[in-house]
Order: C-alpha cells, then sequence, then structure tokens
C-alpha cells in the first residue's frame, strides 16, 4: 500500500537553505511512500518517507554521510547528507506535533558540530480518529516562536528550512480522516476474505 508525498512548500520564504539546496530541493515533486495500518493501538498508519525522501535526495545530488557527533550527544538524526561541500541533517516528524520543538533543540545540536544546514519535513495533513492535524503550520507557528521569544539563537535558526508536503492516495485523493477510515475498513476488508485475520 502506498501514498505520494506532493506539493512540497518551504519556510521560511526566502531562506539561505532553500538558495543553496533548491537544485535538490525542486526534485521534490511527487514521492511514492509505503504505508502499514496497525491491528491495534487504534489501526495506527505507519508512514515509510523518510527512506523513501533519503532515496530521491540522494538521486538528485546529495551523498549519504553519517554525523561524527560527541558521544556525550546521544540524538540520531533521520538521515544525513553532503551536498556542495556542505553537511545537511534532516529530521522527519510525521505525526507527533509536540515533538517539533525537541526537532528544533536537535538542530542546534547538529548544528553547532558537524552540519552546516538542517532540513525538517512535516505533512501538511496528518490524518487520525478526531480529524486532520496540520504539522507544518505547526512547525511554522514554533519556528516562529522560537524566533520571537529568544528559544534558541538566530544563527542556527536561519540554517533550518521547514519544509511541508501533503499526503495523498495514488488516485489523488487528500488525506483526512474520512479517506483515513475507508483504508482501515479496506485492509479489514481484504483481510477477511484472505482469511489474515
Amino acid at each position: 500500500m502506498e501514498l505520494i508525498a506532493c506539493n512540497f512548500e518551504f519556510f521560511p520564504q526566502v531562506s539561505k537553505v532553500y538558495e543553496f539546496l533548491h537544485p535538490l530541493l525542486d526534485g521534490c515533486v511527487e514521492i511514492r511512500f509505503p504505508y502499514s495500518i496497525g491491528k491495534r493501538n487504534s489501526n495506527q498508519f505507519t508512514f515509510d518517507f523518510d527512506s523513501q525522501l533519503q532515496a530521491n535526495l540522494l538521486a538528485s545530488g546529495g551523498q549519504l554521510i553519517q554525523l561524527a557527533l560527541p558521544k556525550t550527544i546521544r540524538k540520531k538524526c533521520d538521515f544525513s547528507f553532503s551536498f556542495g561541500g556542505k553537511v545537511v541533517v534532516v529530521e522527519v516528524e510525521k505525526a507527533n506535533r509536540e515533538k517539533i520543538l525537541y526537532d528544533l533543540l536537535k538542530f542546534h545540536m547538529y548544528l553547532r558540530h558537524e552540519a552546516d544546514f538542517g532540513l525538517l519535513f512535516l505533512p501538511k495533513n496528518y490524518p487520525h480518529s478526531n480529524g486532520e492535524w496540520k504539522l507544518f503550520d505547526w512547525g511554522k507557528t514554533r519556528y516562529q516562536q522560537s524566533r520571537d521569544f529568544g528559544f534558541g539563537s538566530s544563527d542556527i535558526l536561519d540554517r533550518i528550512l521547514i519544509v511541508g508536503y501533503e499526503q495523498r492516495t495514488l488516485d489523488g485523493a487528500i488525506l483526512t480522516r474520512q479517506i483515513r477510515a475507508s483504508l482501515i475498513a479496506n485492509r479489514s476488508e481484504m483481510s477477511k476474505t484472505d482469511g489474515s485475520l
């Protein structure tokens, strides 16, 4: 089962990160990625967007690398790559809006050591049983609040780009709570017919 990430959007609109990385980021037009639906925990969706995003960025010219962080920093990014002599660290927050501030903190750790730029990918539409969360909007707000209230240093925040993407089904429908429910129902029906339930 697959979904599509599309309609990528960047924040801040004017950014030296985007200015430098646009040859790679302009290649983010449509990325297909697999997902699965858990049988427990309210039919939780698991999205494998990270590996497909990584493959897309590497195919556009990035080179996969490992950050050499001090042992005192036990945080692990989703992946990192080099491009044009710069080291870029990537975090993908697919579902938990409360972790966005923590992602911004982690970027401070990475960017004070080996990394030059940070990319935070957030869905514009994350569906759950009670509706949709707009994590990209949430991320833009947290980023601006961090800047406005001095939560982090501006020289680090200037090197972070937040990237929003829309999640759609293969037939082009925007992933909403209703579509999520139909995918769960469809999975349940398919499981009954093949006897796996």
